[in-house]
């Protein structure tokens, strides 16, 4: 399958090597059709001589002989053409299910997704553009060049031994029009690759210009982003008319050849002959100079533009698939187990971590990382931004190129996050609050078309998010409109959305990205008592905050700094410590916005501020 595509040299080796006895069968069949094709007017010449010659002087069966195997030569030459058509469609059908499943694994596997640190609008570009124009070399290309490769071969052969046109001069001809029209289809595929790079870059800007758009308008920065989408468009149109006149003259080219070929294949014939030629001789000729040299002379140009734009497309996504990327993986000496879920004993760690180690652009972000959450247990991470917190939690989702010594769940070794049994364990609630743009309901279900026969799940599971329709706005109940990024709601709102979704799940682990960092203090203080001390209180809870706040309801802290946990323990007994004692003192006075020290002693006190206003955000 093209999943495995990297580990090919290209992607069009991995196109044409995927299924290749079926891409085989399109060119034999194209042979077929081609010999079947050449031997039409040899039929039609023997049995429109012996017509004009009269009934007397030739066997009527053998006229009908002719005109039978005629017909059956023509019908079976376009029957073999559309069969290699067919063929070819359905085999291009195959290519771009196996190309977007291969692109799909990438876009979820690899950090930055296919175009890394470009627009997302560029992501949208190679499945929408790149994926189907790749599969022209297959669904065009392939059955076109089949049907022009031997004619263009076998034609001067047949008008030789036929007609004594020598076999070197209907090759110099054909030679002479074939670098023509070459040389105008290379242009136009670089017009064609422009094209598609110049779209790719305006999907990027449009796409970025529509989810940020608010943000925009507010900075007074529409008109310079605006204008350069325009500087985008210009250069597009220029490209499109360049395009559009190289076009018009390949298909003028192409257009005078039948008159061109015809005289010089009469002039070549007539110039060796002795005798008068006769009319089926002539016809014969006409057909086989029309159809078996000047069609495949016309399509020429466009197989080679349609050829170099699905080569334009590989290239790029090539350049996508050759992204590096190294799962998260344990470094166990043998072959584990796959977890299925196992009953833990008593004191035994629900998640258990060793030796997570993880390198971003070469430098280490996460070092030496052991971690141990146990049942019923509420852990909180904090550190300096920057610390790899977040990239703790990335990595036990298998988002990250992390590597452990081991990873064990409920005292059971596992092969990791790689392992699908595993990550489907974790409920995890990011910090942005994701929303889609659907019906409450399918937000909190997750889904799409969500039957409306769990609704009672559904609220109660708002409710303890501190999540009610009605008191929100929202008065169509489970039935309102998200709207595309949650564009309607506060940060707050799609942050309770997203911890009712976890709740929702019922995950046994639960992954908390700072999901309260845009609610007010006293929605903070409910969650606390409805959710992570209260529905949550039998589960293992791993948090990620900068709300100082929280930390006295934790049972643990984990203390991060420059990718290492520096120390772990209660709140109080860390305090205890100067470094975390000042990184706790720095969070009040920002919080705050006092600028004197606090004592140490009042410490905890000035960590019960929470860092942020104390007021939902406005809708963003």
């Amino acid at each position: 399958m093209l999943a495995s595509h990297p580990l090919r040299k290209s992607l069009l080796t991995s196109l044409l090597w995927e299924r290749k006895g079926w891409k085989g069968l399109v060119l034999l069949i194209g042979l077929v059709g081609t010999l079947l094709g050449l031997s039409a007017p040899f039929f039609q010449k023997s049995f429109i001589d012996g017509l004009l010659a009269g009934a007397a002087s030739t066997e009527r069966s053998l006229l009908i002989r002719d005109l039978i195997f005629g017909f059956i030569a023509s019908f079976g030459a376009v029957s073999m053409s559309q069969l290699a058509i067919w063929l070819a469609a359905r085999e291009a059908v195959f290519s771009l299910k196996s190309i977007s499943d291969a692109m799909y694994s990438r876009l979820l596997s690899v950090r930055g997704g296919l175009v890394g640190k470009a627009p997302s609008g560029e992501a949208v570009s190679l499945f929408t553009v790149d994926a189907s124009g790749s599969i022209q070399i297959l669904e065009q290309s392939l059955p076109m060049s089949s049907s022009l490769l031997f004619p263009l071969l076998l034609a001067p052969y047949v008008l030789q031994q036929g007609y004594g046109i020598p076999y070197s001069q209907s090759l110099l001809a054909l030679g002479v029009l074939l670098l023509i029209n070459l040389t105008l289809a290379i242009r136009q595929s670089r017009f064609f690759y422009h094209f598609k790079q110049l779209a790719q870059e305006r999907t990027g800007r449009v796409n970025e210009w529509i989810q940020n758009i608010r943000t925009l308008r507010i900075l007074g920065w529409t008109t310079q982003t605006e204008e350069k989408i325009l500087q985008v468009r210009r250069r597009e149109t220029a490209n499109r008319l360049a395009m559009v006149t190289n076009g018009q003259i390949m298909n003028a080219i192409s257009g005078s050849s039948p008159t061109f070929l015809n005289l010089l294949a009469v002039g070549f014939w007539i110039q060796g002959r002795e005798s008068t030629a006769t009319p089926g001789e002539i016809l014969s000729l006409v057909w086989l100079v029309n159809v078996f040299l000047t069609k495949p002379l016309r399509q020429f140009p466009w197989i080679l533009v349609m050829g170099m734009d699905a080569s334009s497309s590989m290239r790029r996504l090539d350049q996508a698939f050759k992204k590096e990327f190294q799962p998260s993986r344990v470094l166990h000496p043998s072959p584990v187990t796959p977890f299925v879920g196992a009953v833990p004993s008593p004191g035994e760690p629900a998640l258990e971590i060793r030796g997570l180690e993880l390198m971003l652009e070469q430098r280490p972000a996460l070092k030496s990382i052991h971690l141990r959450l146990y049942p019923r247990e509420c852990v909180a991470i904090v550190g300096e931004v920057g610390s790899g917190k977040s990239l703790l939690l990335q990595s036990l989702l298998g988002e990250t190129a992390a590597t452990f010594l081991s990873f064990k769940l409920d005292g059971q070794e596992t092969r990791g996050p790689v392992d699908p049994s595993v990550k489907q364990r974790f409920a995890y609630v990011p910090q942005e609050g994701f929303t889609m743009s659907a019906s409450l309901r399918e937000n909190v279900l997750f889904t799409y078309r969500a039957e409306s026969n769990g609704d009672a799940e559904v609220l109660r599971s708002l409710h303890l998010s501190q999540f009610d329709p009605a008191s929100e706005g929202l008065v169509a109940g489970l039935e309102s409109e998200i709207g595309e990024r949650g564009v309607n709601l506060s940060g707050g709102q799609r942050q309770r959305i997203g911890l009712a979704r976890a709740h929702y799940a019922q995950k046994p682990i639960v992954l908390l990205d700072d999901p309260l960092s845009a609610v007010d203090v006293e929605t903070e203080k409910k969650l606390l008592e409805t959710l992570l001390r209260g529905a949550w209180r039998d589960r293992p809870r791993l948090l990620v905050t900068h709300r100082m706040s929280i930390l006295p309801h934790c049972d643990r802290v984990l203390f991060m700094e420059d990718g290492r946990i520096r120390m772990e323990g209660t709140y109080e007994e860390l305090l205890k410590n100067d470094s975390f004692r000042a990184f706790v003192q720095t969070a009040a006075q920002e919080a705050t916005g006092e600028i004197t020290a606090l004592p140490a002693e009042e410490a905890i006190a000035g960590a019960g501020a929470p860092l942020s206003t104390g007021v939902d955000e406005a809708p963003a």
